[in-house]
């Protein structure tokens, strides 16, 4: 009976040994099944450690024989909303354009109105071009891509950007600047772009002159050009739009120009007041100093901030000093004539004063004008 007793429990002991290893098989791949079925994104035990492009790939550049991708590049200007010289920003709204030629989207046309395919920002790989001179990212409007049969792609987009700009503003009023715009592609991509020139699209609006917001200024003219920029991780090829821009004069002709020539016309009339009416002379002359002081704060705001001297701010150091000339005859002319002596002296140094004075203001005015125009 005990031997019995002893087999039956073996038997039920392997029996039970081997029902728990098959569920344990059963459960592990019942478990295996579902990792398989969850995507790879969510499941870190089965995600590739592959490249997206080796996933997708019209995300990677279409590079021939190791060759980098020519892209050609040009800009339409819609307008220059603002110039400010004394910031030395300037703000732009155009269309960037950018071509190139991605042989894995030609196509074979199913009819004569299948000659483009347009795509989604994010569908085809595309360079990434940035503005290297904006003082902020640019705001991008729209955009579009469109692949021709042959895979040529045309990417274009409209954007508004400040960029910086360095001014020579030595002429200052009659100066002319050029506003430069630096296309460069994002640095990582550096070594997989090569940029080209396109002259078909550099042009400005036909309209610009008409609504443009720049009362000061007047456009030119717009030159591309190729350059390279050394970075650390070598050179980087770019593209360089060089805007000329001339500054309208007119207004500081009238407005600045004119009456500070005006106020030291009027310091000389000095020169036909008596010399005893010392009180008249001292009055005359104060006043004109005084003017010009005043009218220099008044204009202050307007005028560019530069470490050196500009064509405007040297004329109105000769004004400042032709006044105070005119103020120092009077000291002099006084004194001697006090004097019955020396009275002669003064009254030639009057009568002098009358021509040399503004002889002196002329010629001054030219030597100044051949040294920051000439």
């Amino acid at each position: 009976m005990s031997a019995r007793r002893n087999c039956a429990t073996g038997a039920v002991v392997r029996c039970a040994v081997a029902a728990i290893c098959a569920l344990w098989m059963l459960a592990s791949t019942i478990a295996a099944d579902a990792a398989g079925s969850i995507p790879a994104a969510l499941n870190p035990a089965v995600q590739s450690t592959l490249p997206p492009f080796d996933h997708d790939p019209g995300a990677e550049p279409p590079m021939v024989g190791g060759k980098p991708v020519a892209v050609s590049v040009s800009l339409h200007v819609i307008n220059l909303s603002k110039i400010d010289d004394s910031a030395q920003h300037f703000d732009i709204d155009a269309y960037l354009f950018a071509r190139w030629n991605d042989p894995r989207l030609a196509f074979v046309p199913n009819g004569p109105d299948d000659l483009a395919r347009t795509y989604r920002l994010g569908q085809i790989w595309m360079p990434r071009l940035e503005l290297v001179n904006a003082t902020g990212p640019r705001a991008r409007h729209d955009a579009s891509i469109s692949v021709a049969p042959s895979g040529d792609v045309t990417y274009v987009e409209r954007f508004n950007a400040e960029l910086s700009a360095r001014f020579q503003l030595r002429r200052y009023p009659f100066d002319t600047q050029e506003l430069q715009i630096f296309v460069h592609p994002f640095v990582s991509d550096a070594r997989q772009i090569v940029f080209t020139l396109s002259h078909t699209d550099v042009w400005t609006a036909s309209e610009f002159s008409t609504y443009s917001s720049l009362a000061q200024w007047d456009l030119r003219v717009m030159r591309p050009a190729l350059h390279t920029h050394r970075e650390s991780m070598g050179m980087i090829s770019g593209v360089r739009f060089a805007i000329q821009v001339r500054r309208r004069y007119a207004y500081y002709l009238w407005k600045v120009f004119l009456p500070l020539v005006l106020m030291v016309c009027v310091s000389w009339g000095v020169f036909w007041i008596e010399p005893h009416d010392l009180s008249s002379q001292v009055q005359v002359s104060v006043t004109a100093i005084l003017t010009v002081i005043a009218f220099a704060f008044a204009i202050s705001s307007s005028m560019p901030r530069v470490p050196y001297l500009t064509y405007i701010d040297a004329f109105f150091l000769q004004c400042y000093v032709f006044v105070f000339l005119a103020f120092t005859e009077i000291m002099i002319v006084h004194v001697t004539h006090r004097s019955d002596k020396r009275r002669d002296v003064g009254l030639k140094i009057r009568d002098l004063s009358r021509i040399a004075v503004p002889a002196a203001f002329v010629l001054s005015n030219i030597l100044i004008a051949i040294r920051f125009l000439g």
